[in-house]
């Protein structure tokens, strides 16, 4: 296994004092156009490119500059079976997963990232968030919301990365470890401390997206399927067979799946609490990625509607919905 790191990333950085267990596997891909570290192998990602552009994200200057080299970086890492990823709030960190993962390889990709806290901006969140939104073709996930930390009241913004780096302490090698135990797609679970595989589609579908391709002149066929354990994107879908909408339409496994739950789970208590509608719901039991809502949580969603339908629109309380909350 190789662990891939950057030389600019906040928390994984040739500066941490977690990865010297790991030297022997680790590589630094130099973002800054010089080498590092003399401790950890380095990969130089050389200055081709100046001038203006975007900041941050794929498109921009610094991720251009690699991309230019990216067979060189490919060859260095087309022999390891397995490549963990470690990569944190900054957009750029997530540079050599993103190009790595984006190439025909036969390596299993291995990502753990964790979100930008929200004082970072709204630009920076976005972006890399957008960076997340499709995990195709990755073997496994572990996503740790650094945003939990902040709920606890630091005098240091120092105190703050020593208690993260304590933590990622005791999850790195137990992330390690399960990697070489996995036997197909998963999502690493933060209660249970393992990996838990994600859903397959079946073999019989999986045909079945391979053989459609979309044809402007026909809505029956469908563009560009990406499948992979849950986890999908669709930009083309057909308006008229009702089994292939219902397919398209299943929610997918998100990484902050179980925050949109418990978000949407507690604005339906207060829904019901400001409109005197009894109401009851129990906390749901699945661990592991999900799409943050499913089946029972439509229902009850249905309940709440056909409810506040009963009471006139004048007097119908309706509570405010944080979005702000899961970004």
């Amino acid at each position: 296994m190789k662990i891939v790191i950057t030389d600019t990333g906040i928390l994984w950085n040739p500066r941490n004092p977690i990865l010297k267990k790991y030297r022997d596997r680790v590589l630094v891909v130099c973002l800054e156009g010089i080498k590092a570290t003399d401790e950890f192998e380095c990969f130089i990602c050389p200055r081709k490119s100046f001038g203006l552009g975007m900041s941050m994200g794929v498109g921009s200057i610094v991720y251009n500059n690699l991309d230019e080299v990216a067979d060189e970086f490919y060859n260095r890492l087309c022999y390891e079976d397995d490549i963990l990823f470690l990569t944190d709030g900054n957009p750029a960190s997530l540079y050599p997963y993103i190009i790595m993962k984006n190439r025909k390889h036969n390596i299993n990709i291995h990502l753990w990232a964790s979100s930008p806290w929200s004082f970072e901006g709204k630009a920076r969140i976005k972006t890399h968030r957008d960076m997340l939104s499709d995990l195709s073709g990755v073997k496994s996930v572990c996503y740790i919301d650094t945003q939990d930390f902040l709920k606890h009241k630091y005098k240091k913004f120092s105190d703050l990365l020593e208690d993260l780096k304590m933590y990622y302490d005791e999850l790195l090698p137990i992330v390690i470890k399960g990697i070489g135990e996995l036997k197909t797609e998963s999502y690493f679970d933060l209660v249970s401390k393992s990996y838990i595989p994600l859903r397959k589609e079946s073999q019989e579908m999986h045909k079945w997206h391979s053989s459609m391709r979309y044809c402007p002149d026909n809505e029956e066929n469908i563009d560009n399927i990406y499948f992979t354990e849950g986890l999908a994107y669709i930009p083309q879908y057909p308006i008229n067979d009702k089994y292939t909408k219902d397919i398209i339409y299943k929610p997918v496994a998100r990484i902050d799946g179980k925050k949109i739950c418990n978000l949407l789970r507690e604005y339906r208590f207060k829904l019901a609490q400001m409109n005197n509608i009894d109401f009851s719901s129990e906390e749901c039991s699945y661990v592991g990625a999900c799409a943050g809502t499913c089946e029972k949580c439509d229902e009850e969603a249905k309940y709440l509607s056909m409810k506040l339908s009963e009471i006139p629109k004048k007097k119908q309380k309706i509570p405010i919905l944080n979005l702000e909350e899961v970004e």
